[in-house]
Order: C-alpha cells, then structure tokens, then sequence
C-alpha cells in the first residue's frame, strides 16, 4: 500500500477523528428502515440508522464506525416521527359524548352538541374539568401512539397557552401552536336553537393577542415549539381577520391553520352569503398559500352531500400549495367521509393526516384514510398504503415548510419510531408498510426518539405518569356528569340527553320489587 501524499491524513487519524465525531452516537440496526433517498421513501431491508445529538448522521446497510450506544432492532420497523397536522391535545370529552348520538339538525356536525353556552350565560361544558390533565393524556397519547411532531390547534386558553408550551417542553414533543382566536361563538336558547354571534373587534384584539404570544416564545425548547396562527374556523373569519392573519403571518414568518369546509351548514352558508365556497373565500381573502393547513376542507365543490356539481375547488386547493389535513375518524364517527383521498391527490391536493379526535392514534388514522378512500371511490386501488404513510410523514413535513422532518436520511432530525413487528397481531410480512396500516396497531409502538431525546421507551411515556393523567381525565367526566344539567339548555341530566349504549343493570330481585 503507498504511504498517504504529504499533508494527507492516514486512514488511522481519519478514523480516530470519525471515532470521536461519533461519541454520543446511538445506531439502531433494523429488519425494516424506511429510508429517505432524498426524492422519496425507500424500503430498507436489515440496515441502520445513526443519530449524535438531534440528528441522523448516517443510513445504510451497515455502519462500522464507533457509536457509543447500539441497539438491536431486529422484528422491528424503524420510521420517521408521524406529523399530526390537525389535533386536540386534550381528553376529546365531548367527542365521546356524542358517538351513536347527537342533535339530529346539526346534520352531522359533531362540536356544537357541546360547545355553545347558553344565552346570557352559563357554565361550559368542561368548566369542572382540569384542563393541565388534559393537556398531559393529550401529549403522552401522541407521543405513545408515534406522533412526534404535532399541530396543536390552538386550545390551552385557560392561561393563555402558557402550559401548552410548558407541557410540550417537558415531554420533548416538536409542536406548532398558538392560542386560536375566533371572532365567532356559538349560544343557545332555552329551546335549544343555535346562534353564531360574530364580533369582529374581540377577534382582532385576541389575533394580535396570539401574534405577540407566538413572538415570545418562538424557538422554546430548543426549537421544538413554533408559532402557527390559528383562526379557528373559517366560517366565522370575517375578510379584516384574513387580511389581518395574513400580515401578522408574514411578519412572524410563521404558517396559518383553520377548521374550514367541515360543515355542511357552513358551505351552503358561505354560498347564500357570498356566491362563493368556503375554498374560494379563503382565497379571495389571501390566505390560501403554501404553510397554510386547511383543517378537514371536506365539503368542497363535488362533494355529493353538498349538491353543487362545480368541483374547481380542488384545482383553486392544488394551485394554491396549501395543504389539507385529513382527519378521517372524527368524520368517520358522525358517519362522513372525504370525497376522496385519492381525488384530491390525482388532482394535485397536497395532502397530510391529522388526530383530530380521541384516542389521537395516527396509526388508526391512517389506517381509516386507507380504507374509508377506498371504500368512497369503490377502488382497491385508491389510498394506498404507500400515499397515506407519504401524506402523514413527508406530507406534514411540506405543510410545515420543513426539510429536516419526516424523513430517515443523514441531516434530518433525529424523530424516530420503533415498532415491534414480532407482535401476534402483525403477523407475517410482505411488506411493512401495508403491514403498518392494515395489521399493526400503535400498541406496537416500542421507541419514539425526538430530537435525539428517548421519550418513549418500552412503550412507556417518560415525561410523567400517564396512568395518573388518565385517572384525572376519568376523574373529569364525573365531574361534566354531575354539572351537565347546568350546562345544557334542557336541564336534563347526560343520560337523559345522550342514553349509554347498555341500560344499567337490575338484579331478579329489583325487577321482582319494581
């Protein structure tokens, strides 16, 4: 062998010096890695991924520098952290109200069977409840369930946001957020009729409210907090509060995300009012534009339940750059689905997954985009495994504006998750991804890595007891039984207004004595 040119380092100091670039560095050698080659994901068979710090230095079949910890992964299925674009970090207490149930007039839509108050006054409906638990069982559920990256739509304003920050620090979740403003609400009567009451000026004050908020703590945690403006429904935006979002969006150089085309109500609405859909409206308000995340956008112009032929809502979408969140369960439980998946995707819709609702399991999530779009089309072929796993990694990724994210590639962030695949119910493996909607569930999930941080490991959360935050988000729905009847309209009691699926038991005795 010729000796090294002179002024040329010896293969010896090359490798010393990699030795010691790598100290701290963990490898985890897997049966599967979805690997990204820098256009698209690729399947790696029995490879490995190196992180040092909060991010990935090396993927391959192999790695043979020196690595202070390495971890044998085999049955397993290594992916990149899941990007929720669309959640309610909290215990989801009246979405589990109103499954089988709800106010038939409300044609579907879910949240006004328990968000209006009454006129003049009146408790909320989680006015008994703690909030800071909710916000711990919403976190850790994320996290258990392979979420690490999360679009927390603006909830947490018992204190102005404040402990949703503090809460996503402590657990190392990477989460956009800002405290929402709406300058709609929702009362009701003592007939139970519902009123939208818009106020204009309170919006705009609780906007610059949230613009000065984001601007505080941009880059807490180490970066893994970002700001994101949330106007909550877009049904209620008036076209000052666009205009507004729109400028304070640019001089925090932060993104926009809404509920938007998720009633029905709402797009016949906006048609009378204007002549224009809930899309289109958007757009001619400016805000329709790449980093914006369009919660739900199922009703657009096509969409069979809405009985406006006129689809070019999906091309106004594909040219804009904004993304839509697709949050197939909290629709699917009220007995909708989107028109469709697919659609949207051969149209040009850039597309991501949210966990709008209850148990917020992405893997459930994607799984239901899977075949709810296959079930709206009548194609086995549509919403496949492949787009679905795309629209909830790389998908999110581009919603944010990110590179670095949703992704196992050298560079990246260090957002990892394992998966036992030797689990009973995932059984044998074609492929991992198929295997990873249609058998696996997030019970499987082993390790989640954020920013190079261990934040579950043996499917534990390790920020804080989960199983306490449970009992006191148990603990709360005793505490909405016993004030429901303040709460609602009619005065009657929770099982008078939404009855359990199962009658309470009565022994022979008592039903001999009745």
């Amino acid at each position: 062998m010729c000796p090294p040119a002179a002024g040329q380092p010896s293969l010896d100091r090359v490798r010393k010096v990699n030795e010691a670039l790598n100290v701290g560095a963990t490898a985890i050698h897997a049966s599967w890695i979805v690997a990204f080659d820098g256009t698209d994901h690729r399947l790696l068979e029995n490879g490995v991924v190196v992180f040092r710090g909060n991010r990935i230095i090396h993927v391959g079949r192999s790695f043979e520098g020196a690595v202070e910890k390495r971890i044998d992964a085999r049955g397993r299925l290594l992916i990149p952290g899941l990007i929720s674009t669309h959640a309610h970090v909290g215990a989801g207490y009246g979405d589990r109200l109103i499954v089988d149930g709800g106010r038939r007039d409300l044609l579907r839509t879910g949240f006004l069977n328990y968000e209006p108050v009454k006129v003049g006054g009146g408790p909320a409906f989680t006015a008994r409840t703690d909030p800071d638990a909710a916000i711990r069982y919403g976190f850790g559920l994320l996290l258990r369930h392979g979420v690490t990256t999360v679009v927390e739509m603006g909830g947490g304003l018992f204190d102005g946001g404040e402990t949703m920050v503090r809460r996503a620090g402590e657990c190392g979740i990477r989460l956009y957020y800002g405290p929402s403003y709406n300058p709609g609400r929702y009362e009701v009567d003592g007939n139970g009729r519902i009123s939208r009451i818009i106020e204009e000026t309170r919006g705009l004050r609780d906007l610059d409210r949230a613009g000065d908020f984001i601007a505080r703590h941009a880059g807490a945690h180490g970066g893994r907090f970002q700001g994101l403006l949330i106007p909550d429904e877009a049904f209620n935006c008036t076209p000052a509060i666009l205009e507004r979002t729109r400028t304070v969006a640019d001089a925090l150089g932060v993104g926009i995300t809404l509920h938007v085309a998720e009633q029905v109500y709402e797009f016949h609405e906006a048609l009378r009012r204007t002549g224009r859909t809930p899309v289109r409206l958007l757009e001619d308000g400016g805000v329709l534009r790449p980093r914006t995340i369009l919660g739900h956008c199922r009703f657009t112009g096509g969409n069979s339940q809405t009985a406006y032929a006129f689809d070019d809502d999906l091309d106004r979408l594909a040219q804009s750059g904004a993304t839509v969140a697709h949050a197939p369960m909290a629709g699917m439980r009220r007995g909708g689905i989107l028109e469709s998946f697919q659609r949207y995707h051969d149209r040009g819709v850039k597309l991501s997954i949210g966990t709008d609702t209850y148990p917020l399991d992405m893997i459930a999530e994607m799984r239901a985009a899977s075949m709810l779009g296959k079930i709206a089309d009548r194609n086995v072929e549509a919403a496949n495994a492949a787009a679905v796993f795309r629209a909830a990694t790389l998908g999110g990724a581009d919603a944010l504006g990110r590179t670095d994210i949703g992704r196992l590639a050298p560079g990246a962030k260090a957002d990892l998750v394992l998966l036992d695949f030797n689990r009973l119910r995932v059984g044998p493996v074609y492929d991992p991804i198929r295997s990873l909607l249609h058998a696996a569930s997030s019970d499987c999930v082993e390790t989640v890595v954020v920013d190079g941080r261990t934040v579950v490991e043996g499917g534990r959360v390790l920020a804080w007891d989960i199983d306490a935050a449970t009992a006191e988000v148990r603990a709360g729905v005793e505490d909405i039984r016993r004030g429901f009847s303040e709460f609602h309209w009619s005065g009657k009691n929770l099982d008078e207004v939404f009855p359990p699926s199962l009658p309470p038991y009565r022994s022979a005795e008592a039903l001999l004595d009745a």
